[in-house]
């Protein structure tokens, strides 16, 4: 099997997460996996992200079905005024509870592209389409998104949660060079790519169109991208 760049894996790490992809996807993100930090990385995050708020909502339908027994027992009882309060009050935790993971940790809300730069966008050798993006808000960016339309325009999304973070120093994806490799995607997808933008279908940055001319990548940057 021919090797597969770490940009097709993040894309399938949450159907793999999932467990929704096909055994030989699966295979082919095990295998990358054995050998890719950045990618383990990125699944560990993944289930760090998704890990608490299902066990939230397993231990929240265990504790209704305990409370759903008391009732049926005490509501023939003087007591069971303050049963029900009790319900209401745990039913109001869990929902606390849901809210601040869903504010805090999971990748639900588009960055704003006022506050995104796109620049020394270049092609590789190979073919490879490089680009440097800085979000200049100073709040992290858990995450990009890769998705297409049904006439070829290819979209970057970045993602973080409701409630921003702080940027990490260390964190590449506020402020660094990513790369597109067009064929690859073109296979993975069985379409082909007439643009390549940073955003949403609503509001974006045009990154490349088929057809544009683009200078070719510093030796730097071929360098960077070489994973032979």
């Amino acid at each position: 099997m021919s090797k597969v760049s770490c940009e097709i894996v993040k894309d399938m790490l949450p159907l793999y997460y999932d467990n929704v992809c096909s055994d030989d996807s699966k295979r082919m993100v095990e295998e990358h996996l054995v050998e890719c930090d950045s990618c383990k990385m990125e699944l560990d995050r993944i289930q760090a992200d998704f890990k608490l708020p299902k066990e939230e909502i397993e231990r929240n339908n265990n504790d209704g079905n305990v409370i759903k027994n008391i009732s049926s027992f005490w509501n023939r009882s003087r007591a069971k005024s303050f049963i029900k309060g009790g319900i209401i009050s745990a039913l109001l935790l869990s929902l606390i509870t849901l809210g601040y993971f869903g504010l805090f940790h999971w990748h639900i809300t588009n960055v704003p592209i006022d506050v995104v730069e796109i620049k020394d966008v270049s092609e590789m050798s190979d073919g490879k389409i490089v680009y440097y993006s800085e979000i200049n808000d100073g709040y992290s960016l858990n995450r990009l998104k890769y998705d297409m339309d049904k006439e070829g325009n290819f979209y970057i999304t970045p993602l973080r949660p409701m409630i921003k973070q702080k940027a990490q120093s260390l964190n590449v994806l506020e402020k660094g060079y990513e790369f597109i490799d067009i064929k690859e995607q073109e296979i993975f997808r069985g379409e082909e790519i007439k643009t390549i933008n940073y955003g949403t279908p609503k509001e974006k940055i045009l990154i490349w169109k088929k057809g544009m001319e683009l200078p070719k990548a510093s030796e730097e940057i071929e360098n960077m991208f070489d994973f032979n």
